[in-house]
């Protein structure tokens, strides 16, 4: 079933040299340059020109045809392809123009004109960006506080632990201690202690010597030595295994490193931060980290507040990286109007920062004039009773029959899901941005009967 219908639509000569399909997903998005003429196939398998990394796409979904005209042909997908939120039927072949957007699964998909370059000129990084700025960033009272003792604590060579919930910025907060302190010169070197199994764990930080273990073909510094008159950042610190922590206070301690396989100890001048979004001393109560190397790495805390906390930041977060999205689209920043701001500073931001920069990044790419608007906006405005369990601590779990649900707003957005997408359970999760079985625990909380399964030939087996 291909090609059963043709729309035709003239394609202009400039949106033909000039276009590019952008891909955005929930949490990221990605770019392909469209040639001339030719077709491009979208789907979940590697083969596909434009590969999906989303489950309700089909291996081979679709194909986006550029010539005089550029068409979007659904190859019989399972889950069906929506144009400008119209579906079209398995096989079809539909005209699209600059800005039009197609919906495949959770995944959005439009072509736009690229742009020339924006004068402005681009740091390597939004955070290095920001701190070369010369204009001073908005911040609360809160905030202020902690730069003010962060400041303080720069200028010596004492530890730092820096803790606050997941996305609040505490990367941001250890490079801006380095860069303030007389180490500035000196290497800034960054480890996540949660990306690491135990024994690359300590591969990384300590080095090894030539055959100290298979693959071991030759010698490599650590993490340790190569921040040597710099600093060393530990993000994640609560994540390090307990054998890891005890060579790492032995170091703290001793200021000597030594490579495995290697029985030379050698001198190192290194500072440590470390970040956390644990309650270690927690941690230190249930046996979990080390009382003794928690003592060493808190010679001082900085303790990052929420985002929720910081209201009169939001905007100017927003507005920041939504400007910083345009350098790399090279197109002028879109307006954040008044409705939007307030309607950003009311919602709670469970992931803080990075939430807010992912859905600012999502907004900008999905809108195609000059002004932000809601239905750009993937958040809902949360109700007076709406959760507020931490970041980092479980949800709690479904209520039983014993116990009052006072929630029907919740279950009425479920149950509108569930419509919308003629029952498709996952699709519905991915629709109110949960994951597949926190949505079905939720049908069961709810009393809400699950759709029937029904088997197709395709990629999906359920409803």
């Amino acid at each position: 079933m291909r090609g059963r219908t043709t729309i035709v639509a003239t394609q202009t000569e400039d949106e033909a040299g000039n276009a590019f399909l952008l891909v955005v997903g929930r949490d990221s998005y990605a770019t392909y340059n469209l040639p001339a003429s030719g077709s491009l196939t979208i789907g979940r398998g590697e083969s596909n020109t434009v590969r999906i990394d989303d489950p309700l796409a089909s291996r081979a979904h679709a194909c986006l045809h550029v010539g005089e005209v550029m068409a979007l042909e659904d190859l019989g997908s399972v889950n069906g392809t929506r144009i400008k939120d119209q579906p079209i039927q398995r096989g079809d072949r539909v005209a699209i123009k600059i800005g039009d957007t197609v919906q495949i699964g959770a995944s959005v998909l439009i072509v736009q004109r690229r742009m020339a370059p924006a004068e402005e000129v681009r740091g390597e990084t939004l955070r290095d960006a920001a701190l070369a700025s010369d204009e001073r960033p908005v911040r609360g009272e809160a905030m202020q506080k902690v730069h003010a003792l962060a400041e303080r604590a720069a200028a010596g060579i004492i530890n730092v632990l820096i803790t606050g919930e997941t996305g609040v910025g505490k990367e941001l907060l250890a490079e801006t201690v380095h860069r303030a302190s007389p180490r500035r010169d000196g290497p800034y070197v960054c480890l996540n202690c949660a990306a690491l199994s135990e024994s690359l764990l300590e591969s990384e930080l300590f080095g090894h010597e030539r055959g100290a273990f298979t693959g071991a073909v030759a010698a490599k510094p650590g993490l340790l030595e190569t921040a040597a008159s710099g600093t060393l950042f530990l993000d994640e610190v609560g994540e390090l295994p307990l054998a890891t922590q005890a060579k790492l206070l032995r170091v703290i301690e001793t200021r000597e490193v030594t490579r495995l396989g290697s029985v030379r100890p050698r001198r190192i001048d290194v500072r440590f931060i470390a970040a956390t979004n644990r309650d270690l001393e927690a941690e230190v109560g249930r046996g979990a980290f080390r009382q003794d190397l928690y003592f060493r790495l808190n010679g001082i805390t900085l303790t990052i507040p929420p985002l929720r906390s910081r209201k009169s930041e939001i905007s100017h977060l927003a507005e920041g990286f939504a400007r910083q999205i345009c350098r790399d689209l090279g197109r002028p920043p879109p307006v954040l109007p008044a409705p939007i701001i307030e309607l950003l500073e009311a919602y709670a931001w469970p992931g803080n920062i990075r939430e807010l920069k992912n859905v600012v990044e999502r907004a900008v790419l999905l809108s195609v004039g000059p002004v932000i608007g809601r239905e750009h906006l993937a958040i809902e405005k949360p109700s007076p009773t709406a959760s507020t369990t931490p970041v980092g601590m479980p949800a709690p779990p479904p209520k039983t029959d014993t116990q009052k649900i006072s929630a029907p707003s919740e279950r009425d957005k479920i149950l509108a899901a569930l419509a919308a997408c003629a029952g498709n359970q996952s699709r519905a999760a991915e629709m109110l941005g949960m994951p597949r079985r926190t949505f079905v625990n939720k049908l069961d909380a709810y009393d809400i009967p699950r759709p029937k399964k029904k088997r197709r030939d395709g990629d999906d087996t359920e409803s």
